[in-house]
């Protein structure tokens, strides 16, 4: 185990959740930081609920935000290897089988509710006697188990009270915490690095590992995610798959950003304005898998809404603009970078993008007063206002039309007449509305023709 082997071992009876994309993120990220090898292994031993679309859309989330993956496993390929092992604690005397009825284990669970102790299960079956039901892991041990966790320190269990524990249905059907022990001796895991719900499940995957004389992992268990009232994410709390993000009109870069800050925070630098902003770069330089918090992490849409604003604004253009074609239906193509620039400031999602480019391109009626600067013009001072702005850019070049010419060609009439008494009617002949984006952003997009035309249209109504 000198070379360091992670994984994340997702269950295909659902998509993929922000979660296990946490998982998956840090992983990756310690991964990377120290060459060495993430593994991605479905655990699809439930075969009942496993479903291909799940597994396919956990491929396809990860392969979204570029977490990519350097081996590959399933854990139905793997029922030989379970079988001999489970095989080997039979033998050996540290595994029976156990044919309790369910009652009498509710029975047992009950009376021990009542008493007050630990719900465990003590089999009678323990002598090896009875040659059929599940296959129980043969728990003599009364030791304290201690779990070294990177995340949360030393943590003790008493073994004593985890009772004869159950490792698969029969040969052919290993349970959970038997497969994964399994598999992560087959694998070569170094480091186990999962959510806190796991943690419970570890003490008795390390009894497992002393039973079959294998190695145990170095173990980092995640705080939980919360929702707003600080309760278990779920999905009342709005949890989706993670690829519903990229429909909604998410950026990857701020998914992958929101999510690197549930739990984990690169130390306050004591001068320095908090920097909340991590591109995938400098999350591989900055991460801490020791400075991951043991408090839950709670999940606020609101501050992805946030990080997908500021990265909208400052992705470049041209990456920008390619991330926009699938989200616009208005046949722009030879201008969707123009709108890009302008109304990337305007949007949270790409989804806003369709919307305000409609506002843009199909203007409505004009309302005549909307076009007095809210009465600070008379309807002949908006009207000569508009005349002085089609002749100045009637004798622009059409061919270097644009936002820049535009305001340099403004900029004596706009000295002259006061800015307001200027931009507010060029802005509205352009969009028609009450908000919009500035004047030169819209003349720039709209062009010199179609910029005419509109103020020619504002000035009519104002006849």
């Amino acid at each position: 185990m000198n070379k360091v082997r992670v994984r994340i071992a997702p269950s295909p009876t659902g998509f993929l959740h922000i979660g296990t994309l946490r998982a998956a993120l840090f992983n990756w990220l310690f991964a990377k930081q120290n060459n060495g090898t993430f593994v991605l292994r479905i655990e699809d031993t439930d075969r009942e609920r496993s479903k291909p679309e799940f597994e396919e859309n956990i491929l396809e989330g990860l392969a979204w935000l570029g977490l990519d993956f350097d081996e590959f496993a399933r854990q139905t390929e793997h029922a030989s290897i379970y079988k001999k092992y489970l095989q080997q604690l039979l033998d050996g005397g540290k595994a029976f089988y156990c044919n309790h009825e369910r009652e009498e284990l509710m029975e047992e669970s009950d009376a021990q509710r009542t008493a007050k102790e630990a719900p465990r299960h003590i089999c009678k079956h323990r002598d090896g006697s009875i040659a059929s039901g599940i296959i129980r892991f043969k728990n003599d041990s009364k030791e304290k188990i201690t779990v070294k966790d990177i995340i949360r320190g030393e943590v003790e269990y008493d073994a004593s009270l985890l009772g004869d524990f159950s490792l698969a249905r029969s040969l052919a059907e290993a349970l959970y915490n038997f497969a994964v022990v399994v598999d992560d001796e087959e694998m070569n895991i170094s480091h186990v690095i999962r959510g806190e719900d796991h943690l419970p499940n570890t003490p008795k995957q390390i009894l497992i590992q002393k039973a079959l004389d294998f190695g145990t992992p170095i173990y980092a268990h995640m705080p939980l995610l919360l929702g707003a009232d600080r309760s278990k994410l779920s999905k009342r709390h709005g949890a989706r798959a993670v690829t519903e993000y990229r429909e909604m009109g998410y950026l990857k870069d701020a998914v992958i950003n929101f999510v690197a800050l549930l739990g984990w925070h690169p130390p306050a630098v004591k001068g320095e304005k908090e920097k909340e902003i991590f591109s995938l770069e400098e999350l591989l330089k900055k991460f801490d898998l020791e400075k991951v918090q043991k408090g839950g992490a709670i999940v606020a849409l609101e501050k992805l809404d946030w990080f997908n604003k500021e990265y909208l604004k400052f992705l470049p253009l041209e990456t920008l603009t390619e991330e926009a074609k699938s989200f616009v239906t208005e046949p722009v193509e030879e201008s969707l970078s123009k709108y890009m620039d302008v109304l990337r400031g305007r949007i949270t999602h790409l989804t806003d993008l369709d919307p305000e480019i409609k506002n843009i391109r199909n203007i409505s009626d004009y309302d005549s007063e909307l076009l007095l600067w809210h009465g600070k013009l008379t309807t002949s001072q908006a009207a000569q206002n508009i005349d002085n702005i089609i002749e100045i850019l009637s004798g622009l070049e059409s061919s270097n039309f644009d936002q820049k010419s535009v305001e340099s060609a403004l900029t004596l009439l706009l000295e002259k007449d006061g800015k307001g008494a200027i931009l507010w009617p060029l802005r509205a002949s352009l969009s028609g509305q009450e908000s919009s984006p500035g004047p030169f952003e819209l003349a720039g997009v709209l062009g010199q023709k179609e910029t005419i035309y509109r103020l020619k249209k504002a000035r009519e109504i104002l006849l």
